[in-house]
């Protein structure tokens, strides 16, 4: 497969990158796991276990806060054992990730500066929101994580806007050493899993376009003098050069975002393997105030009966989105969901940052289409969201995002809003909920939670954002009695406001 190379912005002719093709390689790794104990005396006895297995098990990673392991086993009979240990909650396979770019034809030149978002010819009303939000250098610079292939941090884009998020107790403590004790030295700017190191830059491009759409949905990224920027970006790279990765990398990457205060994160990548400890990440993140974004899937095919993760988490902060295109269609590429995707954003051909030297300032850009571009832009419209009432819980923001969309014919039964976003409108409502008190509803994994779609890891999915929305009903089920709680409480906040006047957001289902 022969890669387009970096062009810069003056070149008429940028090519487009669907996001993922279908998943070619092993749907994991070979010999590796992921256990959870059921505590931390049941966890300590566990090592204790492990310890006595010698070469057979290893630990590879602890996850800090929880009672997972990340293991190597090379014995198939240890790991029946430790499976059988009544202390072991579950073991899992190690799940590869992926997006795994294929090129397209070339799709035109960049759109006008007269259209209302520069990045695409999209009706977002973009441009219009730009004239209500708070000015850039008033309210708090949102840290959205994008947990991606990493970040061209040379990339003017990025260096001149101040748009990349910094450690401050790793950048102002003492060079190889781990200053602020989460066991990772001089991650200034994020983390490398890949190669567990503190250099966050991307050798695949695709990272970076997506910090870019991030950066757009608040200002104008093609500009020569690139203004400072109204949203932080904390680049966490898990996915090689390839663009794949591991569950276990993504997972360690969520808890990082999460502890370091990001308020976003946007997960442009997936496969079709459910991980009960990557649904239990999403949860933790979801009860620790963070929105996540997830990208549906390149397979054009429907997510109801073949589910992408972690798109099919019932996280009630997870928004799954569909990529459209500039005239509001579905992108023939672009997974879809009556009840699992959310929501519409512009995903075909978007032009955006990518790395490379020698363009004009102020650096290279590149078209690619997929849902891996049609999420980050949800990610930016509610880090802008949350600028302006920026005490609102993420599932209110979701919430938000979700009854504020333009309602378009041809998304019905396509998303579970009908609709795309319109930036305008969600920016409108953010400004209206300043006085509005935080609430969210208590979410945790059900423990005899299981999913319709488990069984269905036979791997013909796409990736590039394989992702799936958070709803009230089961993944893939019908829903029932359960689902028209969860949909109750969702709805609560609105209809103690009185926000309910849109029929768009009465068929969401979260």
């Amino acid at each position: 497969m022969t890669k387009t190379k970096c062009l810069c912005l003056s070149t008429l002719l940028l090519f487009a990158v669907p996001a993922l093709s279908q998943l070619s390689s092993p749907q994991a790794i070979t010999g590796e796991y992921i256990v959870k104990f059921k505590n931390k005396t049941s966890m300590n006895r566990g090592l204790k276990l492990i310890g006595k297995a010698g070469a057979d098990i290893s630990v590879k990673s602890v996850f800090a806060g929880s009672q997972l392991l990340h293991i190597k086993v090379n014995s198939e009979s240890e790991r029946k054992a430790l499976a059988a240990d009544p202390e072991v909650a579950f073991i899992e396979p190690n799940y590869i990730l992926s997006v795994n770019p294929i090129d397209l034809s070339s799709l035109g030149s960049p759109p006008s500066s007269t259209d209302d978002y520069t990045q695409s010819s999209a009706n977002v009303q973009v441009k219009n929101s730009w004239a209500i939000q708070k000015p850039y250098n008033q309210g708090d610079k949102i840290v959205v994580a994008i947990i991606d292939t990493g970040l061209d941090r040379n990339h003017l884009l990025f260096k001149d806007s101040g748009s990349i998020w910094e450690n401050l107790a790793e950048k102002n403590g003492t060079p190889s050493l781990d200053d602020d004790g989460n066991g990772l030295v001089d991650d200034i700017n994020g983390w490398n899993y890949v190669n567990q190191s503190s250099n966050i830059n991307d050798n695949n491009n695709h990272g970076t376009h997506v910090a870019g759409i991030v950066l757009g949905v608040g200002q104008d990224i093609f500009v020569s003098s690139v203004r400072e920027s109204k949203i932080r970006i904390m680049a966490l790279k898990f996915l090689d050069s390839t663009g794949s990765g591991t569950t276990s990398s993504a997972i360690s990457a969520i808890e990082y975002a999460v502890n370091k205060g990001a308020r976003v994160i946007n997960n442009s990548w997936g496969g079709p393997s459910y991980s009960q400890s990557l649904d239990e990440a999403y949860a933790a993140a979801y009860n620790a105030g963070v929105v996540i974004v997830s990208a549906a899937g390149n397979s054009g095919t429907d997510n109801e009966t073949t589910p992408m993760y972690p798109a099919n988490f019932n996280t009630p902060s997870n928004i799954s989105v569909l990529a459209a295109t500039d005239t509001d269609t579905r992108a023939s590429f672009s997974n879809y969901g009556a009840t699992t995707v959310n929501v519409g954003a512009p995903g075909n051909s978007i032009t955006s940052s990518v790395s490379g030297t020698g363009c004009i300032v102020p650096g290279c850009f590149q078209k690619m289409s997929g849902t891996s571009m049609a999420a980050p832009f949800v990610a930016g419209l509610a880090a802008l969201a949350l600028r302006e009432a920026p005490q609102l819980s993420a599932y209110q923001i979701r919430s938000l995002i979700l009854s504020s969309v333009d309602i378009i014919p041809a998304l019905s039964g396509k998303v579970s809003t009908g609709g795309r976003v319109n930036a305008y409108k969600a920016i409108v409502e953010a400004k209206a909920q300043v006085a509005t008190a935080p609430w969210a509803p208590s979410y945790s994994l059900a423990s005899n939670r299981s999913p319709a779609s488990v069984a269905s890891n036979n791997g013909n999915a796409a990736g590039c954002g394989l992702v799936k929305a958070v709803d009230g009903v089961n993944n893939g089920g019908s829903g029932g009695a359960g689902a028209i709680v969860n949909i109750l409480l969702l709805l609560m906040p609105l209809l103690v406001l009185g926000k309910l006047g849109t029929s768009s957001f009465l068929k969401d289902l979260v």
